[in-house]
């Protein structure tokens, strides 16, 4: 799905023409200055609004080193803004405000807030309200909830890759799943295990997380994580347990024990091999018919994390 957002910035700005040249060029975004704060907005496409905001962040700090996404702009917006927004009247808005109008389904959402003596409203709540009336503006925002996953991330100065050995669609829902699994019941925890360890990162910095689910060809997730030459944590559901693990492929020459891993074998496999060869690496079946073993690419969990 893809998400629209706005960062509230710092470290570059509107006259920063060779930043704004590059934002756009390589994200199609858009830097601009409102109520004395740089804001960036873009959009961005992930599997949840997290991933997105949070590989968005990333990437857009790898193309521009010097700037930091602070947060998120809440995107509060009073009944002038809405009925611009909506091409409707401001009493038309009034109206669905006092649930004079638009009174089937839920309410009009609550107010955030007041600006002066005027009522203000979070627009990703309105927008949800108004597509239960064909009235929304077709994009998809970061919920109340995911804002405040977001913003702990970057306020910890977290960067999170989210990486998929396939792009087979048959598994998108189960890694879906495996994302919003970690989203909603481990990120705080998981966040600060991630920054007790070190070696995890890449260059600009973030935390390369493979999303991976129990059906998808081990080998297939044994090769991206090979492509690595730092650490980088694997997660994934097996039987409605949540796993990820810290995993490399800088194996010691000669490790105690080397397992094979079957070429059809599954990540749900893979995570038993692990559980009953703990401190073992693995390699793929299928390329001992190519190469020596001490050249096959070796991967060793370093790791697991209790989430």
């Amino acid at each position: 799905m893809e998400y629209e957002f706005t960062f509230v910035v710092s470290g570059v700005d509107v006259d920063d023409e060779s930043s704004v040249d590059t934002l756009r060029e390589s994200l199609d975004a858009m830097l601009s200055r409102a109520g004395g704060l740089d804001l960036l907005t873009v959009s961005y496409e992930g599997e949840s609004a997290v991933q997105a905001a949070l590989e968005c962040a990333a990437q857009a700090k790898t193309v521009v080193p010097r700037l930091r996404v602070l947060r998120l702009d809440r995107d509060l917006v009073g009944v002038h803004e809405i009925a611009e927004r909506t091409d409707r009247s401001r009493q038309n808005v009034a109206q669905w405000v006092n649930g004079e109008r638009k009174a089937q389904g839920s309410p009009f959402p609550a107010a955030e807030g007041t600006a002066g003596r005027s009522q203000v409203w979070l627009w990703t709540e309105v927008n949800a309200w108004l597509e239960q009336h064909d009235l929304a503006d077709g994009m998809a925002y970061p919920t109340r909830a995911e804002m405040t996953e977001i913003d702990f991330a970057l306020a910890n100065m977290f960067s999170l890759s989210f990486r998929m050995a396939t792009t087979d669609e048959a598994h998108s829902s189960a890694r879906s799943a495996i994302i919003e699994e970690l989203r909603t019941g481990h990120i705080p925890g998981f966040l600060n295990y991630l920054r007790s360890l070190e070696g995890i990162t890449d260059p600009s910095g973030s935390h390369v997380l493979i999303v991976a689910a129990a059906q998808e060809p081990a080998i297939e997730v044994m090769r991206l994580v090979s492509s690595f030459e730092h650490q980088v944590v694997l997660i994934t559901m097996v039987d409605g347990d949540f796993i990820g693990s810290v995993m490399s492929s800088q194996v010691p020459a000669r490790p105690t024990r080397i397992v094979e891993v079957p070429l059809d074998a599954t990540v749900r496999d893979w995570m038993q091999l692990l559980k009953d060869n703990p401190r073992v690496a693995f390699v793929p079946a299928v390329d001992r018919s190519v190469t020596d073993i001490d050249q096959a690419p070796s991967i060793q969990q370093v790791l697991g994390i209790a989430a």
